[in-house]
């Protein structure tokens, strides 16, 4: 109930002009973007600095036996799996300073000086946030249309978390809980939303979600923050 709600996914009913594309520890997010790209034919833009995901990142890519470095911005990783996936360098944007969603988005705003269709791709985890990041970053840029794209959504299995069964492991268990519940303790109005750090409006959370959020919640108390 949790992970679908946060792997926000918008109907895509109107041509894109730009894929961002946010640095995480979610491989699979290349493989959408470049499909994207073709699809749309628009061009990408690579977010992400050296961030909490790294480590994480680093992790992902030599479990699939990449040979890609280590300790690299994300948005470098990404760029250079785009390309194996035959995006053009040429097509490809990069920014590798932001850290967080905020950062994503604000640094996202600074290189577009004119009203786009963006396409957001994001860890599925972390994409609603996202969201409401961006539409605070472009809430100056009126004739901006956001629309959200989770690469997967998760699928919990026996072991581990993945993008389905006999696909590789993305989160461990005990990862992909303690993300769920920072997420939604995250979307609260009084925590990054107007009543708290004011990161981010408001955004509505369903009933059944927050019921979901706190019976989980009661059990791992210790993963809330």
């Amino acid at each position: 109930m949790i992970a679908r709600y946060l792997a926000r996914r918008d109907p895509i009913e109107r041509p894109v002009d730009l894929v961002v594309l946010m640095g995480s520890a979610v491989l699979e997010s290349v493989e959408v973007a470049a499909e994207a790209h073709r699809v749309h034919a628009a061009p990408v833009l690579v977010n992400g600095g050296i961030g909490h995901s790294t480590q994480y990142l680093d992790d992902a890519v030599r479990r699939r036996g990449l040979d890609l470095g280590t300790g690299r911005p994300e948005a470098h990783v990404f760029r250079d799996l785009l390309l194996r996936y035959g995006v053009g360098a040429d097509q490809i944007v990069v920014e590798d300073r932001s850290t967080n969603c905020g950062e994503n988005a604000d640094f996202t705003r600074r290189l577009i000086d004119a009203p786009k269709t963006l396409l957001l791709i994001q860890d599925p985890t972390m994409q609603r946030r996202t969201h409401a990041c961006f539409v605070r970053s472009f809430a100056d840029l009126p004739g901006t249309t956001l629309l959200s794209h989770a690469p997967l959504i998760p699928w919990i299995g026996p072991d581990h978390v993945s993008a389905g069964p006999d696909q590789p492991e993305i989160w461990s268990h005990e990862r992909f809980r303690s993300l769920l519940l920072g997420e939604v303790h995250r979307l609260s109005p009084d925590v990054y939303g107007p009543n708290g750090r004011n990161f981010i409006d408001h955004v509505d959370i369903p009933s059944e979600v927050l019921a979901a959020y706190n019976e989980l919640a009661s059990a791992h108390p210790q993963d809330v923050r």
